[in-house]
């Protein structure tokens, strides 16, 4: 027990020997006394002493050109630090329970005239369809028949017999073309009120109808040539129709 407490003190002088620097041991105890309440004091004392920043030099001023000013502010874009405007709110409709009758009347009104507008131009673009569907040589009658070389006395009047004629040329269809130079006189004669026209009427009528006029006699030659080539079955060629000819359009040019 006495040698346990004899290293007692030795054990606690080595360890607090390890805590203080060397210095401080070689100046003794009073040395460390002393190093342990300065330290804390100057501690204390910088705490409560006010804080002096050093002392800065003053700063010279340097003069910048209007020109480098003009030059580096040009750059600077303020317009995205600028707040837009507030969108001004629109108040809402009012409800107003009460009917416009004059209003809705004129609607209606423009709405009737747009139809009307819309179906005239349907009915055009119908007709100029059909037009253009129908074939080039086809001719339709007032009552929607097609005219054909089977019902041309029918609608002499609405036929185009220069058309009918000039297609009998092509194909040299000369007892055809006589016939058609004939009901071109026909027609001419009616048109001019030397006749009246029928499809019932025979050529002897036509005949005594023109028994006063000045051109009853070149009307009498066009019938009997007409009568005896179509009704006769008189072939012809090319050189007996050119004979031919000029008499028809004799009677046509006076007329």
């Amino acid at each position: 027990m006495r040698n346990k407490l004899f290293f007692l003190p030795l054990l606690l002088s080595l360890a607090a020997t390890a805590q203080v620097p060397d210095t401080l041991l070689e100046s003794g105890a009073d040395s460390l006394e002393y190093y342990y309440e300065a330290s804390e004091e100057d501690y204390l004392a910088a705490e409560r002493a006010p804080y002096h920043p050093p002392a800065l030099e003053p700063l010279a001023a340097r003069k910048i050109e209007q020109n480098q000013w003009e030059e580096a502010s040009d750059r600077l874009d303020y317009s995205k630090d600028v707040p837009k405007p507030p969108k001004e709110q629109k108040p809402p409709p009012e409800f107003n329970p009460s009917f416009d009758w004059n209003s809705a009347a004129e609607a209606l009104g423009y709405f009737a005239q747009a139809l009307a507008v819309i179906a005239a131009i349907a009915a055009i673009a119908f007709g100029i369809w059909r037009m253009l569907e129908a074939p080039r040589n086809k001719q339709i009658a007032r009552d929607g028949v097609e005219i054909t070389l089977d019902n041309l006395d029918d609608y002499l009047h609405e036929t185009d017999l220069d058309r009918f004629l000039r297609e009998a040329l092509t194909q040299g269809n000369y007892p055809l073309a006589v016939r058609l130079y004939y009901l071109q006189i026909i027609k001419n004669l009616s048109e001019k009120n030397a006749i009246r026209w029928s499809r019932e009427k025979t050529n002897r009528d036509y005949l005594r109808e023109m028994r006063s006029h000045p051109m009853a006699e070149q009307f009498r030659e066009a019938t009997r040539i007409y009568e005896r080539v179509w009704y006769g079955n008189q072939s012809l060629s090319a050189g007996e129709f050119a004979a031919l000819e000029p008499k028809m359009k004799g009677v046509l040019a006076g007329i």
